[in-house]
């Protein structure tokens, strides 16, 4: 098995943070990977009204490193893995960002915070920043990391970043339990009804871009052994892939940072995006050079 890139943990020492961690964690022994555990330390001028000096900045960043050192012995101890400690000081998601580059890291993991509607429409703020400045896959973490991934759901489009979703997906599911998902969304019938085309028409239009669907399908899973299942399912995406991740029970969904209007698709609403936002589970967000 290749070598995998090093892995990015991003903490604040938070339960969610924690859980990021274990991932990680449990990623880098299945993958022989280094772990980096980065904690961000935000300057002390963006705490207005608190009197901070020098020294008492120097005791805070002291105590925060014997903490994530401490952090880091348990993983060594636990996974048998080599773990390695970073601090920065900044904006969290721009220090993440720029320390993953860096150490030519491969995978970047974070924790989602909150439950409640208003925190997972935000996933965390430090999350959905990275996003928007990171380019390398980034894994946002809410189940309890207990073992490998079990079930492994990869949401594809077939444009160019379908295949290294596919290779994720592959790559993170333990035990080979990977399910591929093509989610069509459905015909615009009273737009074609506009253009002058009939039911018939319309019935075949529906068939021809099912067969194109088909022979993408695959070829997609050309290299994919015959046990891992296909599926195409019509409908509103967003919708279809939680729905097929939930009945399924996967662990993780992966999916393209990506869709047809590029990045400024994605920050808009793109089909990433409200999965991210919406999922009981893990997701990892890939682009097409993240192989």
């Amino acid at each position: 098995m290749q070598t995998m890139p090093p892995i990015v943990a991003a903490t604040d020492f938070s339960s969610e943070a924690g859980r990021a961690a274990l991932r990680a964690a449990l990623i880098a022994r299945q993958q022989d990977a280094e772990l980096h555990l980065l904690h961000v330390t935000a300057p002390l001028a963006l705490y207005p009204g608190q009197e901070v000096g020098p020294a008492d900045g120097a005791v805070i960043s002291a105590v925060l490193g014997e903490q994530a050192e401490a952090t880091a012995r348990v993983l060594r101890e636990r996974y048998d893995i080599r773990v390695t400690v970073a601090q920065r000081i900044g904006r969290a998601h721009s220090q993440i960002a720029v320390y993953a580059a860096e150490v030519g890291a491969g995978l970047v993991v974070v924790g989602a915070r909150g439950q409640s509607t208003l925190l997972r429409l935000l996933l965390g703020s430090t999350a959905w920043r990275l996003l928007r400045v990171c380019q390398l896959p980034v894994l946002i973490v809410r189940g309890e990391p207990i073992a490998p991934y079990g079930r492994v759901l990869a949401a594809v489009d077939f444009f160019p970043h379908s295949r290294v979703v596919v290779a994720w997906a592959r790559r993170l599911a333990a035990d080979g339990h990977l399910r591929v998902l093509h989610a069509p969304e459905p015909l615009d019938e009273s737009g074609l009804r506009s253009k002058g085309l009939d039911g018939a028409a319309i019935k075949q239009h529906r068939e021809e871009m099912r067969a194109i669907a088909e022979n993408l399908m695959a070829n997609l899973r050309a290299d994919l052994p015959r046990e891992v299942e296909s599926h195409i399912e019509p409908g509103y995406p967003p919708t279809r892939i939680l729905e097929s991740a939930s009945d399924w029970s996967a662990d993780l969904i992966v999916l393209g940072r990506q869709g047809r209007g590029g990045l400024e698709d994605f920050l808009l609403g793109s089909v990433s995006k409200d999965v991210a936002q919406e999922a009981d589970c893990d997701v990892l967000l890939v682009g097409e050079r993240n192989q």
